[in-house]
């Protein structure tokens, strides 16, 4: 059940804006990019969604559906609901709390909590916001310890990088992907490629094709705290 009280908006308040925001766990051993991901594990998909930082509690279990269906994003009502799907060692999360605008970096924090819960697991994340400009956000983090973040609006300076391009890229070993991909690792933040460094690495970790994948979603009530940001980003003019 809706706990109203967190929220100064009513369910039916729409939202204001578009964007995307997924965080993809992929656990070692790396499947890498041949063959198909098992089946989809509504039970395990169920204990993520119950351990990330940006859920209070599950009120809904919700019948899960194809991964090419997208979420529902149009009111504050929508901002309860989470998508997670779970296959073998792969991982997407597709929550809103994970955007924000520029001010707190929510997609590094929750990830940071994840990785604790799963430290054999490389971390890849990005978020998009339509704002009059478009903010983004960008997290790469290797199993090994190697972490790069990078976010700002695009096209503008300045962005703020934490972690070194050429250090995530040996640690995935995508050199040579991203050469023939034209990938310009020299390139000023704001109008660096950050979109094809995600897919490139994501390609070597694991298939991506999604036309046959399922997943769950979930209801649920939030922290305070999350509620704030999420009013923040998706419903104030």
């Amino acid at each position: 059940m809706t706990d109203n009280s967190i929220w100064d908006r009513p369910p039916e308040a729409p939202v204001l804006r578009t964007g995307a925001f997924r965080l993809t766990m992929i656990e070692r051993p790396f499947p890498g990019p041949a063959g198909s991901l098992p089946a989809h594990d509504h039970t395990r998909a169920r204990d993520i969604a119950a351990g990330l930082t940006t859920v209070e509690e599950i009120t809904a279990e919700l019948e899960p559906r194809p991964d090419s269906d997208g979420l529902p994003h149009e009111t504050r009502a929508d901002l309860e609901q989470l998508d997670v799907g779970c296959w073998g060692p792969v991982t997407e999360i597709t929550d809103a709390a994970f955007a924000h605008r520029g001010e707190f970096t929510p997609l590094a924090d929750h990830a940071e909590a994840l990785a604790k819960r799963y430290p054999n697991a490389a971390l890849i994340g990005s978020v998009t916001v339509d704002f009059a400009i478009r903010y983004r956000a960008f997290l790469f983090l290797h199993p090994d310890g190697t972490q790069l973040w990078a976010d700002g609006w695009a096209g503008e300076d300045p962005w703020t990088v934490t972690g070194n391009v050429h250090d995530i890229i040996d640690a995935f070993a995508v050199r040579s992907a991203l050469e023939e991909a034209g990938f310009n690792a020299a390139a000023e933040p704001g109008v660096m490629a950050w979109s094809e460094l995600e897919d490139v690495i994501l390609r070597s970790l694991m298939p991506v094709r999604r036309s046959e994948r399922m997943l769950s979603g979930f209801r649920v009530t939030r922290p305070r705290e999350v509620a704030v940001h999420l009013e923040e980003t998706w419903l104030e003019e």
